[in-house]
């Protein structure tokens, strides 16, 4: 394995609870189509509710890990299912590009196939790079990767195999919809070398499947409208994943409450208002709803919901990025997907923004705000209705008749000091990209308040912060404060500890018989041994990286709860568990079997004060 210091590694190895690994031979060689064979079935995914009492519904999620990279588009070609009696369904019937780059804080609902019932034991997935478009950043610039395998040779089609916990099986019921949740990790085994050019990325790509995630995330969950029951409080959407305007993937209901907000072609309403609202349209008419899955309820309920021409791309070119600079009226917007009126996405690290008195601005889920163009700032996340046009620099979006939808944004720091009202943070990140990106002038009052990113203030009256200690790593989300006015730089909505999740953990040893990685192992712990030279010892919290010989002690890592992702991966295979017990005993058994531990990746809250690292997700990869 190459461990020098030209090579970056990526943040983690597959966490999972049934992990997806290429298949052996040559990835570049384009494999036979995934075909279901001769147990074709009659289950047919319809926009409308099954009532067939052989089939049953999945929930098809796709989500992602924190990786290293700016754009991440590739096609999903295939996705197949196997049953226990060998029967294969094919899930996803056509081809889908997907950016997994935006969806580290969400799931998309991908489909809501209808299949035959039973226990599902297997599965395969297929991925085209032939198209791809990967970008990292070098020296502050998006540059375009070239993807290779461990031969050097380019990507094109690779094929995945899943295979399931077999404590936890995929059971497809007629009266329950199941949910399955693809993780595709953008951190797992990627190499990449900013020394080349182009930049070239050694990857084998690993997916993780999730049955009923541990960890839920927020849901996107696109389509056109099919009808709105204001008695139920509900509407019913045909599934549209990924801007797909055709194709059939399933339908669904989406279920609404008093705090819904919605937005309605460019009016707000919130709760049942707004589904009365929505009952005024016509079907086919383009919805976006961003919302939770209830398991215990087996439904969607919105927390937002966008409509008709509040769409992006719906009738308006759209840009969704973050804001690194702004003059007068104009913008610099990063890290920028375009979706443009006619259906087609591309990726665009900068494009210039341009605003007007009339330009609509609105803030997500405070729609009742009176919120201006004064209100948007650096750093605040961003996406843009208007007209994109090009000139002889870059694309720009004409928004001044446009609309501006300031979204929730994430920062990154460690703590400085707080007290009831501010909280002072040296800053490390927004949006996942280095403060170095942004350009803070006209942010305060006058030059000498601009938001100062190593002593970044943050508003926290409306919040009861407490027990937050000097130097803590954090994660806070909200809105930046309106350009000119700082301090406050900006307006928290949550503030999370790292040490109490989101943390990760990344420990790659030096090879050789002699390294030891666990100086102790226990029925309920493992103790990373990190005193071989040449190895990688890392804790990661939002981009901050301590290195883990930095730390005052050995760190321990137990489980946070009952139920969680623990894997073992070698050249045999993945084993899979949901038992922390029974990970470790299985683990140990390898080990005296003669198996060394290369590569460990986890997830979960790491306390500083004792080293200890309550694991939720963990990977081990054998030699």
């Amino acid at each position: 394995m190459n461990k020098t210091t030209q090579w970056l590694k990526s943040l983690s190895l597959a966490a999972l609870l049934a992990a997806l690994t290429a298949c052996g031979g040559d990835s570049s060689k384009v494999i036979d189509p995934i075909d279901v064979g001769t147990n074709k079935t009659t289950c047919e995914t319809s926009d409308d509710e099954n009532t067939d009492p052989n089939c049953g519904k999945l929930l098809l999620g796709i989500t992602d890990a924190d990786g290293d990279f700016l754009n991440y588009s590739v096609q999903v070609t295939g996705l197949e299912l196997t049953r226990a009696d060998g029967t294969n369904v094919s899930v996803l019937t056509t081809n889908q590009t997907v950016n997994f780059v935006d969806y580290v804080e969400i799931s998309e609902l991908a489909a809501a196939a209808t299949i035959p019932t039973g226990v599902y034991t297997s599965g395969r997935i297929e991925i085209d790079y032939s198209d791809a478009d990967i970008q990292v950043e070098k020296d502050g610039t998006a540059v375009a990767a070239s993807m290779v395998d461990e031969t050097g040779s380019p990507l094109t089609i690779t094929s995945l195999e899943l295979q399931f916990d077999e404590t936890n099986r995929l059971v497809i019921a007629r009266n329950r919809p199941a949910m399955l949740e693809l993780d595709f990790n953008l951190g797992a085994s990627h190499q990449v070398d900013l020394t080349m050019d182009p930049v070239t990325i050694t990857t084998e790509p690993y997916i993780m499947a999730e049955i009923d995630p541990v960890i839920s995330k927020e849901f996107r969950v696109r389509g056109p409208l099919i009808r709105v029951n204001q008695d139920e409080s509900l509407f019913r959407i045909a599934v549209r994943p990924f801007h797909r305007r055709i194709d059939r993937f399933g339908g669904v209901n989406i279920n609404t409450n008093d705090q819904t907000n919605f937005e309605i072609n460019g009016e707000a309403f919130i709760g049942a208002e707004g589904l009365a609202a929505m009952a005024t349209l016509e079907a086919e008419t383009p919805t976006v709803t961003l919302g939770n899955f209830e398991r215990n309820q087996d439904r969607f309920t919105a927390i937002t919901v966008l409509a008709g021409s509040s769409v992006p791309g719906a009738e308006s070119d759209a840009v969704r990025g973050v804001v690194i600079a702004r003059t007068e009226n104009q913008l610099t917007v990063s890290g920028a997907s375009l979706i443009r009126t006619d259906g087609s996405l591309s990726f665009d690290d900068q494009i210039t923004v341009l605003l007007s008195e009339q330009t609509k601005v609105t803030k997500k889920r405070r729609h009742q705000d009176s919120v201006t163009i004064s209100d948007i700032s650096i750093g605040q996340a961003v996406t843009v209705l208007g007209a994109i046009t090009e000139d002889s620099d870059n694309q720009v979006l004409d928004a001044t008749d446009g609309h501006v939808r300031m979204r929730l944004t994430a920062l990154s720091g460690h703590s400085l000091s707080s007290d009831e009202l501010t909280l002072n943070v040296a800053l490390q990140a927004i949006q996942a990209r280095q403060t170095a990106n942004y350009d803070f002038s006209g942010t305060g009052m006058d030059p000498s308040f601009d938001a100062d990113p190593n002593h970044y203030e943050i508003n926290i009256g409306d919040l009861l912060v407490t027990n937050v200690a000097d130097n803590s790593p954090l994660r806070v989300t909200g809105f930046v404060s309106p350009f000119g006015s700082a301090p406050a730089d900006f307006d928290a909505i949550s503030v999370i500890d790292y040490s109490e999740s989101r943390s990760q953990l990344l420990v790659n040893w030096p090879e050789g018989d002699e390294v030891i990685a666990f100086s102790e192992i226990t029925d309920t712990s493992l103790t990373i041994n990190s005193s071989a030279e040449g190895g990688i010892y890392k804790l990661i919290q939002g981009g901050i990286r301590t290195d883990l010989n930095d730390l005052s002690s050995a760190v321990v890592i137990s489980s946070s709860f009952e139920r969680g992702l623990f894997t073992i991966k070698s050249d045999s295979g993945v084993s899979a568990f949901s038992n922390f017990a029974e990970f470790i005993t299985t683990l140990q058994q390898r080990l005296a079997e003669g198996d060394s531990i290369d590569l460990i990746h986890g997830t979960g809250g790491f306390n500083h004060s004792d080293s200890s690292f309550n694991v939720i997700k963990l990977a081990v990869r054998l030699n």
